[in-house]
């Protein structure tokens, strides 16, 4: 069979038999073959193959971007590259109804129904949406609700400031009374205030996504491990697009007698879900029992942001006594605060805090320059690039 050549239509999926292959006695209309469905090890095979291949045309694709438009493109449209690659690959194979180079090389193709039949083109696009689009735009609207949120908490500090530098004024303003106009309050129509809900579960959603994060990470390797154990058991699907676009493989190469199965490897991934399950309920309970003690200890002991936590120092010993980040020995509070926060390029107070590769910081505009003249940590001469320098968020130093 030639590569790209297109996927024969398999009869109904089930054990293969013998006797249906085409013979039947006194001319009676011959059987259709039944296709075994597709081994673990076949359909695992397979995968790795298409990555393979799929990884080959991205790096084409990357090499054409350099070439067209120069490194600096390439290297800031990667993700979109890598889209553009995987996208390619599986619209010329699975979208024009052919057989990948893997399932080509492990003789299996594929089915959507038990009766055996061939995907239909929407179940196909389906597939593809899932395999290349969905895992780009969430890691794209992840990134961008992050940068956002950042760019808010910065926002609401800066307004907290001018809002406590104008207190007074505010107060001066309000008392003189000043009567609202009617007509003024009854021009609110509905689209502006369905666009202030809007907007309000808009910043909702930006303050807590860094808390929903990390939950959403877990749960979809949770559902990555759950499928794979799935999988293991059934052998049915073995990515979770293929789950949702509901394809399966079944097996047109030659029949084998023995086909392995990976049953007991699915045993052993539900025992170590098991495990992780366990181990999360300890840590939430012991996070709860910590919290607990933490609020009944903290009239004792110092915390840290209004949290019930005790700081250490580097020895593990409770620091004496420190109330909202400031220790109570003023001197060498602002000695270590004066030391830290000064950068040594300007010898100023830092302003937007940079750290280098290795762990030297300093201002981002004094960095920037240094960089555009010499290329390495002016502390260390270690060598260093534009893309490595790392802008420090909500830093206290």
């Amino acid at each position: 069979m030639r590569a790209g050549a297109p996927a024969p239509s398999p009869a109904p999926a089930g054990d293969a038999d013998p006797s249906s292959r085409g013979e039947s006695s006194g001319g009676g209309p011959s059987r259709p073959r039944r296709f075994p469905g597709a081994a673990q090890p076949e359909i695992m095979r397979a995968a790795e193959k298409d990555d393979s291949y799929a990884a080959h045309v991205t790096e084409a694709c990357r090499d054409a971007f350099r070439h067209l438009f120069g490194t600096r493109v390439a290297v800031a449209y990667q993700n979109e590259i890598k889209l553009l690659g995987q996208s390619l690959y599986y619209l010329l194979t699975t979208g024009s109804g052919q057989q990948t180079l893997g399932e080509e090389y492990c003789d299996i193709s594929q089915v959507a129904t038990s009766h055996g039949l061939p995907p239909t083109p929407a179940r196909r696009i389906l597939f593809i949406l899932y395999q290349t689009t969905v895992p780009y735009l969430a890691e794209r609207i992840s990134s961008r609700i992050v940068a956002r949120g950042i760019a808010l908490n910065d926002a609401q500090l800066d307004d907290h400031h001018a809002e406590s530098d104008n207190s007074s004024r505010d107060a001066a303003s309000q008392s003189s009374p000043i009567r609202d106009n009617p007509s003024r309050s009854l021009s609110f129509s509905y689209l502006s205030r369905l666009r202030g809900k809007v907007h309000a579960l808009w910043q909702f959603v930006l303050q807590k996504w860094p808390l929903i994060l990390p939950f959403s990470q877990d749960f979809i390797q949770l559902a990555i491990r759950t499928n794979l154990m799935f999988f293991y058991f059934e052998g049915l699907y073995y990515h979770l697009p293929k789950r949702a676009a509901g394809i399966r493989y079944v097996f047109i190469g030659k029949p084998m007698n023995q086909r392995p199965r990976y049953q007991i490897l699915g045993i052993f991934l539900l025992i170590q879900l098991c495990i992780l399950g366990a181990e999360r309920l300890r840590r939430s309970n012991l996070s709860t029992i910590a919290s607990s003690i933490n609020q009944i200890s903290s009239g004792s002991y110092p915390s840290s942001r209004g949290r019930g936590v005790p700081i250490l120092n580097e020895d593990g010993n409770i620091i004496s006594d420190i109330r909202h980040g400031k220790t109570i020995d003023q001197a060498s509070g602002s000695e270590a605060s004066s030391g830290k926060s000064k950068c040594t390029l300007c010898l100023g107070t830092r302003q937007n805090p940079t750290a280098t590769t290795c762990g030297h910081v300093f201002c981002w505009s004094c960095i920037m320059e240094w960089c555009n003249e010499k290329p390495e940590c002016p502390l260390c001469r270690t060598p260093i690039t534009h893309s490595s320098l790392i802008c420090i968020y909500h830093s206290d130093f």
